[in-house]
């Protein structure tokens, strides 16, 4: 598999070809190394071209374009449940996040990736640069999408965070509009919707999701609209911590993809630990088509695609940046 280090004054980066993904990330701060994302314990070790490729090497960064898949249901909310009868797209996150990517250029400290979409999509191709921001622990992305034709599209970035061992020590602080369950986890009597992470709906209570993981150990997703402010992360047993920043006004919501050992199955077998915080213009991991449609997201005014056209390219930019607490 190709592969690309990024190496300078603050950290140590690998990026590969498949999903164009960053697997590894090292800040070197003032109290010593930091490694932010998580990483599969499989990466590396399987090749199975029946699973999908982000999954082969399921690390700290990719994009999903379009993002999310069909096959959802929403047994208690009819609101959603009445917009997702699409099947399976059998392609998580699109091309973006199944394909290798070709290396455009490259030296130490940025590199560009490039991914041509076939010729039936709307999108004609995708370049991703990664840049290390010199004399500062952070790296730089910014993702350019080419059109083939006008259309609307979902689009999400996905970083990946490791999960403390500890319960609820990594402590979360974001401003947002308010916030939703995602429609498939959320069980009768529980409300979709809450105004803080400290008093997220779940299993008939509420969990605090300002810090995690939770206890007991629970896969679950959130989305956060309207977003407001970077995300900070505060791992409090390490005094470190991380900033991601993104373009609001292109992806003004961010899901939180709190999985914690829940899936089983090839490649996971249990043992998958993150905190997927996924900038997005979508609703939640659903089919493209209910993000381009009128649905309970964007029917409040918060957008769920993004609009592509030929005749200027999309520029999304993204950042994420280490520190010591």
């Amino acid at each position: 598999m190709q592969l690309h280090q990024l190496r300078w004054s603050h950290g140590e980066a690998t990026i590969v070809a498949t999903a164009c993904t960053v697997t590894d990330l090292t800040f070197h701060l003032p109290n010593g190394p930091f490694r932010p994302f998580a990483r599969a314990p499989w990466v590396g070790k399987i090749d199975d071209p029946s699973i999908t490729g982000h999954l082969r090497v399921l690390s700290g960064d990719f994009v999903g374009l379009p993002f999310g898949t069909g096959g959802r249901t929403a047994p208690n909310l009819p609101e959603w449940s009445s917009l997702m009868g699409q099947p399976d797209n059998g392609t998580i996150h699109g091309p973006a996040a199944h394909y290798d990517w070709t290396l455009v250029s490259a030296d130490e400290t940025s590199v560009t990736w490039a991914l041509d979409y076939e010729a039936h999509s709307v999108v004609r191709r995708l370049e991703r640069t990664i840049t290390a921001r010199q004399g500062v622990p952070a790296l730089d992305f910014t993702l350019k999408l080419f059109a083939r034709h006008k259309a609307p599209t979902s689009v999400g970035l996905h970083p990946n965070f490791r999960l403390p061992e500890k319960p609820g020590r990594l402590e979360l602080d974001i401003g947002f509009a308010f916030g939703l369950t995602h429609p498939g986890l959320t069980l009768s009597p529980d409300t979709h919707e809450f105004s803080s992470l400290t008093a997220v709906p779940k299993d008939g209570g509420q969990v605090d999701m300002s810090h995690v993981p939770l206890s007991p150990r629970s896969d679950y997703n959130v989305q956060l609209c309207g977003v407001t402010t970077p995300l900070t992360g505060r791992y409090l047993d390490e005094g470190a911590g991380f900033e991601l920043d993104w373009d609001r006004d292109l992806l003004p919501t961010l899901m939180f993809w709190h999985t914690d050992g829940g899936i089983t199955g090839e490649p996971w077998n249990g043992q998958f630990r993150a905190l997927g915080c996924e900038p997005l213009a979508a609703a939640f991991d659903l089919h493209t088509d209910v993000s381009t449609a009128p649905n309970p997201i964007n029917r409040r005014g918060v957008k769920t695609w993004i609009d592509i056209d030929p005749a200027k390219p999309v520029e999304i930019h993204h950042s994420v940046r280490g520190f010591n607490t």
